[in-house]
């Protein structure tokens, strides 16, 4: 079933982004994947979403696999995420759509549910309560155990030593195993 999962590239906020997709149900869902994750997080979930009768969309954030990379990234904002999700569905003719956001990706779904509760039909986070920005989502990561990713990973050069202590397609392969 994984053959039928179709790929496509579409332009949103002058960004290319990588998009998956599967179902031609009126309802639609839209996958949001967690870090370091992509769409493919999502691939057994789309499948079971398209059977039941729904339009199941997963694409990876800016940056993010095969989507293209902010100029600059250092700029960049969870509002871009938002933006980036409406547009996506403005590229894409829907309306309105579930959210199922994981990790990272349930930060921009919190985000856009709130602000644009017109486009969403619903929500589902995984892994991540709700929290809106503000001192409490960005004081958050303080009431995470010492030495969690989340928070090891904020030091510069950090992601990279550590992941650098192992060849690249071991570690590739064993995030996409891991996480999905």
């Amino acid at each position: 079933m994984m053959e039928k999962i179709q790929h496509s590239e579409v332009e949103v906020k002058g960004l290319k982004l990588h998009v998956a997709g599967i179902g031609t149900g009126s309802k639609a869902v839209l996958f949001l994947h967690g870090f370091p994750e992509i769409w493919y997080t999502w691939r057994h979930q789309m499948i079971a979403v398209a059977n039941a009768g729904y339009r199941a969309i997963a694409f990876d954030f800016r940056g993010y696999g095969l989507s293209q990379q902010p100029a600059e990234p250092e700029k960049e904002t969870m509002f871009d995420l938002v933006h980036e999700i409406v547009g996506l569905l403005d590229a894409l003719g829907i309306t309105k759509a579930f959210l199922v956001g994981k990790d990272f990706g349930a930060f921009p779904g919190h985000l856009t549910t709130a602000v644009h509760p017109e486009r969403v039909a619903g929500i589902i986070s995984l892994g991540i309560p709700f929290m809106l920005p503000g001192p409490s989502a960005v004081e958050g990561h303080l009431l995470l155990p010492k030495g969690f990713y989340i928070t090891r990973w904020r030091e510069p050069g950090r992601a990279e030593a550590d992941f650098g202590r192992f060849p690249v397609k071991s570690v590739i392969r064993n995030i996409y195993t891991l996480f999905s």
